[in-house]
């Protein structure tokens, strides 16, 4: 009995450890959330100024990149794609490239870009990384929805999945992201990172799926594209937008392998070099 009260006793003493522990975990996400808003707002002004037209165009760039490589796209129309809008079928996948391009290449000068915010406590890497890649994510997001909006009201020509589509797109930058810890924390360290990052992004393309239908590839070629975990993604978006119309290949489980383990390794390398950056 003496026991059974003498264990009783000590779980209203622990409750309120708990709570505070809760508290604190609550308010450091909260002072994260501050952090990273503002970096958002700083990353605004240092890239566009305070004029309203350097603001657009954060949003007209990928537009006007995707929507010209989509009229030329539609001049040479091909009929296998049948009913689907050759102008969409290019911009659902390049204005996603675009940004999973300029998340890695724009990596390579983060951390000496913000040197001086390291001297702040609340400011951590991650932090940087995070509000940089949002801003991209943001603004490709924006272009699709006004694109997709307009092809809709004038075509009729509606998403086939929006879940599929917006899952497609979180894993997308989500493995953009890791990728650009993996850059960022290599370019803190050996210089030469910065001049091969930009040409290999470029290279990439091709491999990417991102301008063309794994359905209509030989099937050995598809077997080693589908390796890529981009081009996995480009087809879950393509399955997402346009359905039954046009075939998609990807598999799910292996680019949620992919995702998690390097954005890990990108987490350890940031962490890993933190030490050797001169703040």
């Amino acid at each position: 009995m003496s026991a059974a009260t003498g264990g009783s006793g000590g779980l209203p003493g622990d409750l309120p450890e708990r709570r505070s522990e809760f508290d604190r975990t609550i308010e450091g996400l909260r002072v994260q959330r501050r952090v990273i808003h503002a970096l958002l707002l700083r990353e605004l002004q240092t890239r566009f100024g305070r004029g309203h037209l350097g603001f657009l165009w954060l949003f007209l760039e990928p537009l006007l990149l995707a929507g010209t490589i989509g009229m030329l796209k539609t001049l040479l129309h091909s009929r296998e794609m049948g009913n689907v809008p050759p102008f969409l079928f290019v911009v659902v996948g390049y204005a996603p490239y675009f940004a999973f391009r300029a998340i890695i290449n724009r990596a390579t000068t983060a951390f000496q870009a913000n040197m001086t915010l390291m001297y702040h406590r609340q400011v951590r890497l991650l932090d940087i990384m995070l509000a940089r890649n949002l801003l991209e994510m943001g603004a490709v997001t924006c272009v699709l929805l006004i694109v997709l909006s307009g092809t809709s009201w004038v075509t009729g020509f509606s998403p086939h999945s929006i879940p599929t589509m917006v899952f497609a797109l979180l894993l997308l930058f989500a493995l953009a992201n890791g990728l650009a810890l993996l850059v960022a924390a290599g370019a803190a360290r050996w210089e030469v990172v910065d001049r091969i990052v930009h040409p290999l992004t470029y290279i990439s393309l091709p491999f990417s799926g991102a301008l063309f239908a794994l359905h209509y590839l030989p099937t050995k070629w598809r077997e080693v594209l589908l390796w890529n975990p981009q081009a996995n993604l480009h087809e879950m978006l393509r399955d997402g937008m346009f359905g039954d119309q046009i075939p998609a290949y990807y598999d799910v489980h292996y680019v949620l392998a992919c995702v998690v383990i390097i954005n890990l390794l990108g987490i350890a390398a940031v962490r890993a070099v933190r030490a050797k950056l001169e703040f």
